[in-house]
């Protein structure tokens, strides 16, 4: 080989070389070009959708409704819509006394029932689950009354002698040897309580029986008799549609304990233990209702007007009725309650003419516990507990 040729190989094996070289060194690499951190991006929060939730069904509370003045509360709240204002449901079922509706309540078909702490005492042994627990009202239809001109009122001789215990006995005393004409059945025992404060028995005075107390009542108009004791239908027209004729002597303060007398609502144990916040909200109708009476009474008396004309088969009026609730009905605020009614040391407190009753009744067993099967005292002060119904009770009459 010559020289020029191994010269020539020599070079090409060198520039191969160079190039395996430098095909197996590493690759060049860049510096990565600087990061810019990202603008945060402004969001607006947003709120959970709300849950759709269904208000609380209201609770039924299935009444027996009795066609008594004493009972429209009941009628004013549904017209009002207290009841649904309050998260109740008023049901009514219209009966004509206590009794069918203390067989309903016993029976299952109402939940309340118009009534009083006497009006129970033949149920109680059939019945012994029924409680009263709400007193709407003081009824004052036990009165006597008398001739105009005739015979004098305990209120004109408490101002003449100026003590009650001077005009009771005055009173009381001028009954001696006059003639009654009666329903004996049921206002005999008023009568003797009442003389029994003088110290004297039916035997001094004259009682000419009835076989029913209107008919007694037609024979007072017709000219027999000196006094008489009656019915509330049979009392107002006496005094209101013959008033020239007839005075009223006077009602509690002469029949003492006998003549104080309550009218209530009333539950069985088991409803009022599972019912508490319903029976309170009964008992703030029922002190609403009381202050339309005394303070807007024109407001609600059509409602119970319509009410007792709807129910009792009367033709009452708007005049009818305000003289009834100025005669014969004290419908007080829970105030004026704390004062009197649920007062121990009021001679209005409840308990006294209870005790009266219990005494004197032949209907209830040996050992009868009045207080047990009326709680009277307690749910009062439980519903005094409760700010809010309180307020609501309060709150400006519309």
């Amino acid at each position: 080989m010559s020289t020029h040729k191994a010269s020539y190989w020599a070079m090409v094996l060198l520039v191969v070389a160079g190039l395996l070289i430098a095909g197996c060194g590493p690759a060049a690499t860049e510096e990565p070009a600087p990061v810019e951190p990202a603008e945060p991006v402004a969001t607006e929060a947003v709120a959970p959708e709300p849950v759709a939730t269904e208000p609380p069904a209201p609770v039924v509370v299935r009444v027996a409704m009795t066609p008594f003045f004493d009972y429209q509360f009941f009628s004013v709240a549904k017209e009002y819509g207290w009841d649904k204002e309050l998260g109740l449901d008023l049901q009514f079922t219209w009966l004509t006394q206590s009794g069918p509706s203390i067989e309903a309540m016993a029976a299952g078909s109402v939940d309340t029932v118009n009534t009083c702490v006497v009006c129970n005492f033949s149920f109680h042994e059939a019945v012994p689950e029924m409680m009263d627990f709400l007193t709407v009202n003081q009824y004052k239809g036990f009165v006597v009354i008398g001739r105009t001109g005739e015979a004098k009122a305990y209120a004109d001789f408490l101002a003449e002698l100026g003590t009650p215990d001077a005009a009771l006995k005055a009173t009381l005393e001028q009954f001696r040897g006059k003639t009654w004409p009666e329903y004996s059945a049921n206002y005999g025992p008023l009568i003797s309580g009442m003389l029994s404060q003088a110290d004297m028995t039916l035997d001094d005075i004259t009682i000419v029986t009835f076989a029913d107390d209107e008919k007694a009542a037609l024979a007072m108009i017709g000219g027999t008799g000196d006094f008489y004791m009656g019915g509330l239908p049979s009392e107002i027209n006496l005094l209101q549609n013959h008033p020239d004729e007839f005075v009223l002597i006077g009602g509690a303060e002469l029949l003492g304990p006998a003549g104080l007398w309550y009218s209530q609502v009333a539950a069985t144990d088991e409803w009022l233990a599972a019912n508490e916040d319903a029976a309170l909200k009964l008992m703030a109708m029922s002190y609403r209702y009381n202050r339309y009476i005394q303070e807007k009474r024109d407001t609600v008396m059509p409602v119970v007007v319509e009410a007792m004309n709807a129910h009792s088969g009367t033709g009452t009026t708007a005049e009818d009725l305000g003289f009834v609730f100025d005669t014969f009905l004290e419908f007080r605020t829970y105030q004026r309650d704390q004062e009197t009614t649920y007062n121990p040391a009021s001679p209005l407190y409840w308990a006294v003419s209870a005790e009266y009753y219990v005494g004197s009744s032949t209907d209830l067993p040996a050992g009868f516990d009045y207080r047990l099967y009326n709680p009277l005292d307690e749910w009062f002060a439980k519903f005094l507990t409760r700010q809010d119904l309180l307020d609501w009770v309060d709150a400006p009459l519309t």
